[in-house]
Parts: C-alpha cells; sequence; structure tokens
C-alpha cells in the first residue's frame, strides 16, 4: 500500500481509494522508467512524428496531475461526508487529467519513433478509457448517501477498475528503448519520478 493510504484516514484513502492506489502503480512505475544503462540504437531514419520528450511530458504530466489529486483525499475530514466529498473532489481531478492528456497526445500526434502509431494508440486509448471509467465511478458515488450507516462498505465496491492490463501496457511503453531517453530528460517526467518516490 502507498505512503499515502497509511496517511490517509478511514475509507478515503485505503478501501475506497484502491482507485487512486492503482493509478499511483502506474506512476510509481515510471520513477525507474528510461533507468536502464542500456543505451537505443539510432534508428536507420526518424519517422516523422512528434518530439519525444514533449510527447513523454504530456504523458508524465497527466499522470501528475492524477497523483496530485490523492491530496484531496489526504486533506478529507474524518466524517463520512467528508470522505465523500473528497473522493467526488479526486474524481472530478482525475477524470479532466485524463481526458485533458488525451486530448493532448492526440494534438502532438504520435511520438517519432519506430512503431510510434501504436504507442500513440496505447497512450490515448489508455487515458480516455480512464477518464470514461472515473466518470462512471465518479457518478456512482455521488448516488450514494453518505449519512448511510453502510456508506463506508459501499463506497469500497467503487474501488475502481482493474488496471491490470492498462498497467503491462503503460510498462511495455514507458520502457521502449527509444522512448526511455525522452522519458528520462521530460521535466514532467523528472518530477513525477521525484513525486512518486517520496522521502528517501
Amino acid at each position: 500500500m502507498p505512503p499515502s493510504s497509511r496517511r490517509g484516514r478511514g475509507v478515503t484513502v485505503g478501501r475506497a481509494g484502491n482507485w487512486a492506489a492503482a493509478v499511483l502503480a502506474l506512476g510509481l512505475a515510471l520513477t525507474g522508467c528510461g533507468g536502464s544503462a542500456d543505451v537505443a540504437p539510432k534508428p536507420p531514419a526518424a519517422p516523422p512524428g512528434s518530439d519525444p520528450v514533449a510527447w513523454a511530458g504530456a504523458f508524465c504530466g497527466g499522470l501528475g496531475e492524477v497523483i496530485g489529486g490523492v491530496s484531496a483525499m489526504v486533506k478529507a475530514q474524518p466524517s463520512p461526508q467528508g470522505q465523500k466529498d473528497g473522493l467526488l473532489e479526486f474524481s472530478d481531478i482525475a477524470q479532466r487529467a485524463f481526458a485533458s492528456t488525451a486530448q493532448k497526445l492526440q494534438q502532438l500526434g504520435p511520438p517519432r519513433i519506430t512503431d510510434g502509431k501504436q504507442v500513440q494508440d496505447t497512450a490515448v486509448g489508455f487515458f480516455s478509457n480512464a477518464s470514461q471509467t472515473v466518470g462512471g465511478q465518479r457518478t456512482k458515488l455521488a448516488g450514494l448517501d453518505a449519512n448511510d450507516p453502510d456508506f463506508v462498505n459501499k463506497a469500497s465496491h467503487l474501488a475502481g477498475p482493474d488496471l491490470g492490463a492498462a498497467s503491462t501496457q503503460m510498462h511495455q511503453l514507458t520502457s521502449n528503448k527509444e522512448l526511455a531517453p525522452a522519458f528520462r530528460t521530460a521535466p514532467q517526467c523528472q518530477q513525477l519520478s521525484s513525486a512518486t518516490a517520496g522521502p528517501r
């Protein structure tokens, strides 16, 4: 369980905060992205597309915004209503960040690497689907009554989607040898790595 879960209160960043924990796990996967000593061989010819550093920056920036939203839950009041408000605020932040990142990546176009179109489709698909999923979870959460004695249990069942497959896809993407230098260089990725690594 990530440190933020241990610091949280009740269901907020515990059981019902699993959505945030899953997203945080994706961010944690990036802390070592591009960290291999292997140097990617130079491709014979650079295919057309966007600057890989700008593309990686948009990618990391989106995850950074989502992870930053965890603070909304950590700061939430310990009451059921406070917990609900914290989760709703996180959902709003996450949904906006996911949708915005998908749009930014589409505007940039595929990164200028081999199989850039496939990488682009994977990333845009992830962020678009995540935005829709969070929106659906938010609607269900908003419909729960914080005064219901069973609120905590019901909220815990809105823990979020299974991001296992998405996590695998993201790991493959962030470990792409041609993108590794961009993930190391982009300021947003460096900030994300520092944020998810936490204090030493």
